[in-house]
C-alpha cells in the first residue's frame, strides 16, 4: 500500500452558494490550489473536468495518470485527491459537486432517471471518460459558470443523461 492511501482521508465541507443546490467552480489559473492535493473525501458526486496538461489521478484504491486532460466522476464517500498542482500543465479546472438528493429525495429514483441512477450507481468506484467524450461534456462542463440557475440545473442534467449513455469511460476501482 502506498503512503497516500495508508493515512486516513480527510472529511471535506462543500459548500454551495447561497440559492443553489449544486456547486460550480472553475479555475482558469493552471494551479489554483495552494497547497498540493490532500487525501479526502465527502458526501457530495464530484465531477472534475481538468483540461489539458497531465497528472496523477487517485481514487480510491486506484492510481493512474492522465494525459491531455481529465474527466472523472466521484461517487460520494470515495476518497481522491485533487487532480491539479503547478505541475500539471493545465489550462482550467471545473469541480462540480451535489448530493444525491440535492433535486429531491427521490428524484433520482424517478422512472425518467433510470439511467442517471445507474451512471451514480458506477461513479461509487470512480468513473474516467475517454476520448470523445471527454473533449465533447468536458467543453460543457466549462461552460456550466455562465449560465444562469436554470439553465445550469438543466445543462447539469443533460450533462449527466450524456455520461450515462456514453461507452467512452473505464470504471477505476473495479
Amino acid at each position: 500500500m502506498n503512503m497516500v492511501s495508508a493515512r486516513k482521508p480527510a472529511l471535506e465541507k462543500v459548500m454551495t452558494e447561497f440559492g443553489n443546490s449544486f456547486s460550480v467552480k472553475h479555475y482558469k489559473d493552471p494551479s489554483p490550489h495552494e497547497k498540493p492535493p490532500f487525501w479526502h473525501f465527502h458526501p457530495e458526486i464530484e465531477m472534475v473536468f481538468v483540461k489539458g496538461g497531465s497528472g496523477k489521478r487517485h481514487i480510491g484504491n486506484h492510481l493512474s495518470y492522465y494525459q491531455s486532460g481529465d474527466l472523472v466522476l466521484i461517487g460520494s464517500m470515495l476518497p481522491h485527491t485533487g487532480f491539479t498542482d503547478r505541475l500539471t500543465g493545465n489550462e482550467s479546472e471545473t469541480i462540480i459537486q451535489f448530493n444525491n438528493d440535492c433535486f429531491g429525495a427521490d428524484f433520482f429514483g424517478l422512472e425518467e432517471m433510470q439511467d442517471i441512477q445507474q451512471l451514480l450507481q458506477r461513479a461509487k468506484a470512480g468513473i474516467a471518460f475517454q476520448g470523445r467524450a471527454k473533449q465533447e461534456i468536458g467543453a460543457r462542463i466549462e461552460k456550466l459558470v455562465k449560465l444562469d440557475r436554470f439553465a445550469k440545473l438543466i445543462e447539469l442534467l443533460c450533462i449527466l443523461q450524456d455520461m450515462a449513455w456514453t461507452e467512452e469511460y473505464v470504471i477505476l476501482n473495479a
